[in-house]
């Protein structure tokens, strides 16, 4: 006698359509990636990386899978030094320009100067063969002779004189005083 195979109702066709697709969808996605189907070859990393959780090197489950971790090995020599990058363009030359001044306000030494006069006690104006406004200036007391000599100094630009620094100098005190001193201008 045949018997007929009940029609299956639409409760249980839904229920098998979704674990057709519940199980296939993890292999779909272990064999596919935005670039297009995984080649799955042994030498490949990247394939490696990509195969998903059930690739090449098996189930990779939680860290409770995988059994404890072990101590941090000791650092590795250090791999040989790289070859040196090419050299890189020269950039523009510093102007340095600068002056050793006695007390009477005579140039002893100097780099670019074109004159020093003494204004007053303690009051010098050197003048550089250059534009010098945009320039930095920095002066110390001292002088052309192995002699230390004690005070105080403050250089600046002399206004309406492009080419010139006043140098003032003082006692400790901060009374103006003769002093020899050295200026430097860096551009």
């Amino acid at each position: 006698m045949l018997h007929k195979i009940p029609r299956p109702s639409p409760a249980m066709v839904v229920a098998c359509l979704a674990l057709t697709v519940a199980l296939g969808g993890g292999s779909y996605a272990a064999t596919t990636s935005t670039a297009g189907p995984l080649k799955l070859d042994s030498t490949s990393a990247k394939a490696k990386a990509q195969a998903g959780p059930r690739g090449p090197r098996g189930f990779r489950g939680p860290r409770g899978f995988r059994g404890p971790v072990g101590p941090k090995g000791a650092t590795g020599p250090a791999g040989p030094a790289g070859p040196a990058g090419p050299a890189g363009p020269a950039g523009p030359a510093a102007s340095g320009l600068w002056a050793v001044v006695d007390s009477a306000g005579a140039l002893s030494r100097n780099k670019g100067v074109g004159s020093v006069q003494r204004l007053g006690t303690g009051d010098y104006l050197v003048t550089f063969n250059q534009d010098i406004t945009a320039c930095s200036y920095y002066a110390s007391i001292g002088g052309p002779t192995t002699t230390n000599t004690s005070g105080e100094i403050s250089p600046a630009q002399r206004t309406g004189v492009p080419t010139a620094v006043e140098v003032e100098t003082y006692t400790s005190a901060g009374a103006n005083a003769d002093r020899p001193f050295y200026l430097a201008v860096i551009c």
